[in-house]
């Protein structure tokens, strides 16, 4: 595949903010969530690579969805892939370009693994966070409604510029997918749709929507939304961002990305099984060493994480030779220490986990998705945030 570069736009078209990317047909909940989980897994590679894989599991994991019903994910990638997406940039002199692709040119389900692709023009216009607004996927989840999330999806991106600009209600209806016959009167499509949207919006997002509308002859005929923050929301939004830094910080990030995996990549990974995460870039750090990786150490990490099997991590004794420095020494020695710390929390019995998860929660820590049957945390956040700090004080013991 050729090197393709970043979509360079006008400076006057990316300050106005004036795309509007328009989703046609009527996408359901799954099928939008799919649209924004697979993205959201190609997104640091989406110039530099055509095929995408994601384990099934990972993916239903991603999408709260049951992951043995492969008949109804094929059937939601089916319509993701024959459902369009189109630009409609508003240049100088009022006039419009318009654009169309496939959200999806490719998708397989093979050996438990979906593959996928892009088209290259889309995967330009995707990769330009100007036109397109990456979704967060833990604020996705808390979506119930297809309609909310698409009014969502159309909202979020004029957080900056407050409005979403004098839109007309069959445009609106369009990009929500609202369809159906009965939203042929305004009344049924206000009450069942934007006013139902608009509350599940402002109660479980990051944002607060408010509608207004354009009347001729008492007709409502375009709707504008108001975009702004949800005051409400920003503590939610703080802790993600103190998560993320904590993970950015984190002895497995730095390892993950060092080896060549991705931010996104490594992050998401750390969220779903940070002791994983962190034994699969000791594993994978070992084996390049001894020049067991054949191609990239990153790929071949995401090759070991994804996998499944479990990762046995041998013992590390630092070989004393007239080259080997001190931080070689305390690198393998840091290693081992880790291998340790990961073996002793997993030969931790349920009791022992419920102490050691109310010690924390005694001592301040998030608890607001404690498990008590498991003893451990269900938001990823927050058991992120239990992990290590159970592993310090493991590793301190």
């Amino acid at each position: 595949m050729p090197n393709l570069k970043p979509l360079n736009m006008p400076p006057n078209e990316l300050k106005k903010h004036v795309a509007t990317v328009h989703v046609s047909g009527e996408l359901s909940l799954l099928e939008r969530k799919i649209v924004n989980v697979l993205l959201l897994n190609a997104y640091d590679e989406l110039l530099t690579k055509k095929r995408h894989t994601l384990p099934v599991g990972i993916l239903c994991t991603m999408l709260g969805f049951d992951s043995k019903n492969h008949d109804a994910l094929k059937r939601a990638l089916l319509k993701v892939m024959s459902t369009p997406i189109s630009f409609d940039l508003l240049q100088d002199g009022g006039k419009t370009d318009w654009e169309a692709s496939p959200l999806i040119a490719y998708a397989s389900i093979k050996s438990g693994t979906c593959a996928y692709e892009y088209s290259d023009w889309l995967a330009e216009k995707l990769a330009n966070p100007d036109i397109y607004t990456l979704i967060n996927i833990n604020v996705q989840r808390q979506f119930s409604g297809g309609y909310a999330l698409a009014l969502y999806e159309n909202c979020l991106r004029f957080k900056r510029t407050g409005s979403t600009g004098w839109i007309s209600v069959e445009t609106w209806r369009r990009l929500l997918g609202a369809d159906a016959s009965m939203y042929d009167e305004f009344k049924h499509f206000s009450s069942e749709v934007i006013k139902k949207a608009v509350k599940e919006i402002n109660q479980v997002s990051n944002i607060i929507v408010t509608p207004e509308y354009k009347r001729e002859a008492r007709r409502v005929v375009q709707i504008r939304f108001l975009v702004e923050e949800n005051p409400q929301r920003s503590m939610l939004d703080n802790e993600e961002d103190e998560g993320q830094k904590a993970i950015r910080n984190s002895d497995a990030f730095k390892r993950l990305t060092k080896l060549g995996v991705g931010d996104r990549l490594a992050i998401s990974w750390i969220q779903q099984e940070p002791d994983r995460a962190l034994q699969t870039a000791i594993y994978v750090e070992d084996r390049a060493k001894r020049k067991q990786i054949r191609g990239n150490a990153g790929g071949y990490a995401r090759t070991v994480f994804e996998k499944g099997a479990r990762i046995e991590l041998a013992p590390k004794i630092p070989e004393i030779t007239p080259d080997s420095s001190v931080k070689d020494e305390e690198q393998a020695s840091a290693d081992e220490r880790a291998r340790r710390t990961s073996d002793k929390i997993k030969a931790l019995s349920l009791s022992e986990k419920q102490r050691f998860a109310a010690e924390y929660m005694a001592q301040g820590g998030k608890g607001n998705t404690y498990q008590p049957e498991i003893g451990t945390f269900k938001n990823a956040l927050e058991r992120t945030a239990y992990t290590s700090w159970l592993r310090t004080k493991i590793a301190a013991q």
